[in-house]
């Protein structure tokens, strides 16, 4: 059996060519970055460079069925945010993809109209106003502090505001076209899930609290926990929608122990790094063929060069953060399968080139030609 990973550049991806490369599979990972993480892994049989999805949808599509036919390839699975154009022209791959529709995926991205969903949901989501232009933030004005600010689609907390002065609010300029939600503000701990449902059954699932972070963004040590309602809330979600593929929720548990679901992503996260230690059994639940839900082995991981870039200067000076840096296993390298350490650094590097050369951050030059808006997407017949 042969799977196309794509998404390479991503840690995510990197356990799952781990994970098929154990189980047996020849494991062939994908990317529009010339040297993604992934690449140097000795778990990668080939690596197949691909067009912007983002720029060009069709060609992209084009390239991967091409890819697929060449190659005998048997499942393609996302990783990033190239799963929402994966969906919208899966139709036109002749194999296996491991996404759900395009139009519930959409929903569920995005902000308001997720949030929407949730109502009479165990775990909802809290007050949440959809803006969509600039007097919709009049009447918040005043109780701007109340409140968390962020585009309807967005990744890692970028242009988030939470609980911003009033004043702030200028830099919000919500549009029809590029929505904005206004999100009752939450105190308490948060817990992230993973799961991995098909035709709307629960067939893997972790959950990890993400002690330590990238500023405000993406987590990088990955401390598992499991509460009931947050089991709950994945379990309503397939019963309601019959969603097939990966799937992830941010929630807050306030101070009574009540769970308020923030936001989705129906994409891979750093959740499957805790379900990665059973292999056969993670590929099963991928497909559907394994017998009841895969859970976590309770222990934590790590980004361990991440900690020392990004946590260390803030945490460095407590014990507490050495030790958690000690336990947790890293997902980057392992025994036999070094390569992917130095080449974190010729992947930085490719994407500070782009940063440079498109006049943009370092952030969303990492994600710019895989991420999607909501803009139309290009015809693919």
């Amino acid at each position: 059996m042969h799977v196309l990973i794509l998404g390479a550049r991503a840690p995510a991806c990197l356990e799952w060519a781990r994970v098929f490369d154990a189980a047996g599979w020849c494991v062939t990972v994908a990317d529009s970055l010339a040297w993604p993480l992934a690449r140097a892994s000795r778990a990668a049989h080939a690596f197949l460079r691909l067009p912007e999805p983002r720029r060009s949808p069709a060609r992209w599509i084009d390239a991967i069925a091409a890819a697929v036919r060449r190659d005998h390839i048997d499942l393609v699975l996302p990783t990033c945010e190239e799963a929402f154009y994966l969906s919208y022209g899966k139709d036109r791959i002749p194999c296996r993809v491991a996404t759900s529709d395009f139009d519930l995926m959409h929903r569920l991205h995005h902000k308001g109209w997720f949030a929407d969903m949730t109502r009479d949901w165990p775990v909802q989501a809290p007050p949440t106003r959809l803006l969509q232009s600039r007097d919709a933030l009049a009447p918040l004005h005043d109780s701007a502090r109340d409140w968390v600010f962020k585009p309807a689609y967005s990744r890692f907390a970028t242009q988030t505001l939470i609980r911003p002065e009033p004043h702030r609010l200028a830099e919000v300029r919500p549009t029809p076209d590029q929505p904005w939600v206004a999100q009752r503000f939450v105190a308490g701990r948060e817990h992230c899930s993973y799961s991995l449902l098909v035709d709307g059954r629960v067939t893997a699932h972790a959950c990890y609290h993400p002690r330590y972070r990238v500023g405000g963004g993406s987590g990088i040590w990955f401390e598992p926990t499991d509460p009931a309602p947050v089991r709950a809330l994945v379990e309503r979600l397939g019963r309601d929608t019959g969603y097939t593929g990966q799937i992830a929720f941010d929630v807050i548990e306030d101070g009574d122990g009540r769970c308020h679901v923030l936001e989705c992503n129906p994409r891979a996260t750093s959740g499957v790094h805790l379900l990665g230690a059973r292999p056969d059994a993670l590929v099963a639940a991928l497909l559907g063929e394994g017998d009841g839900v895969l859970a976590s082995d309770g222990a934590p991981r790590s980004v361990a060069l991440a900690m020392l870039l990004f946590a260390a200067p803030r945490h460095g000076f407590t014990r507490r953060f050495w030790r958690d840096y000690g336990v947790a296993a890293d997902v980057v390298t392992r025994p036999g399968d070094r390569a992917p350490l130095p080449a974190q650094w010729l992947g930085l590097a490719e994407v500070a080139g782009r940063a440079l050369t498109r006049r943009v951050g370092l952030l969303p030059a990492a994600t710019a030609d895989i991420e999607w808006d909501g803009h139309p997407m290009e015809s693919m017949a």
